[in-house]
């Protein structure tokens, strides 16, 4: 790709995603002002919106429909937003995007409630669009997230956790979530199913090497950094890559899968240039 198309695929991205600001902004007026306060806050604190980004690369770097295109990243960024809201109540978490969490404001039971009416709205989203491959990927994306939080629930009584188990919930509750994006723009842009099934390795690779990260921020990592509260899964005594590898072998394992991501990139004819140094980015974030 040439650094013309480069730019025009980045622009045409930041356009898109001012399109799905403003689709978000509005969907979040349900007539129940209470949801909607506390809705808007974690909305307009806005995150990587990396789920969303991913799907519209693809897309544009395809033969994309620009509303259909806005309406499933929008989706996207919604069922993100749910399983924010519903991991922070089995975390317990006191912070998200620089605001206090929902169950914080209001309980646990209206944070439940908010996170599923984005799920709901999601869904409603992919039901309009013209393939229903759309509805099962989303589909295949929550199945997998629940089942992580359930493997997640059961091992704070466990005593043999170990790698293997952890990396599966990595892969359940963030891998397969990145892979899904991937397979939604190659599906919006009309990429062959061969190079989809590539786009799909980079994705899990990129979503294992995110969680990764995640972890070893959570130890390194400052509240201004993270806008989050750091240290939260060492005071829930969870496993993570930390805990299990250690900080070094955490960061050997981060390496590990960005060079599996560069690999799956390799057999992509299309110029990866772009989602080559999203993965170096990331293994390198600060937030």
């Amino acid at each position: 790709m040439s650094q013309t198309n480069e730019l025009e695929i980045m622009e045409r991205i930041a356009l898109d995603l001012g399109g799905v600001e403003e689709s978000l902004a509005s969907s979040f007026n349900t007539g129940a002002e209470d949801f909607n306060a506390l809705i808007r806050p974690l909305t307009a604190a806005g995150g990587k919106r990396l789920r969303a980004q991913l799907c519209l690369l693809i897309a544009n770097a395809g033969t994309s429909v620009e509303r259909q295109r806005i309406r499933i990243a929008e989706a996207v960024e919604m069922l993100h937003l749910a399983t924010l809201i519903h991991d922070d109540v089995l975390d317990q978490a006191e912070i998200r995007r620089g605001e206090d969490t929902i169950h914080m404001h209001k309980g646990n039971k209206v944070a439940i409630l908010s996170g599923d009416y984005l799920f709901a709205k999601a869904f409603q989203i992919v039901s309009e669009m013209p393939n229903m491959k759309y509805l099962e990927i989303f589909s295949h994306i929550i199945t997998c997230l629940v089942e992580g939080e359930f493997m997640q629930m059961e091992d704070v009584y466990r005593i043999d956790q170990g790698i293997e188990r952890y990396m599966t919930k990595t892969q359940k509750k963030t891998a397969d979530f990145m892979e899904g994006c991937m397979e939604l723009g190659g599906l919006l842009g009309g990429w062959s199913e061969s190079e989809i099934v590539e786009l799909k390795k980079y994705g899990h690779a990129l979503g294992m090497a995110f969680q990764i990260t995640d972890d070893i921020l959570d130890v390194t990592g400052t509240i201004e950094e993270l806008g989050k509260t750091p240290g939260s899964d060492v005071r829930q005594h969870k496993s993570t890559y930390v805990s299990l590898l250690g900080l070094e072998g955490a960061k050997e394992q981060a390496s590990s899968v960005g060079k599996q991501a560069h690999d799956a990139l390799n057999s992509v004819s299309y110029d990866t240039s772009i989602l080559a140094a999203l993965i170096d980015y990331l293994l390198k974030r600060t937030n």
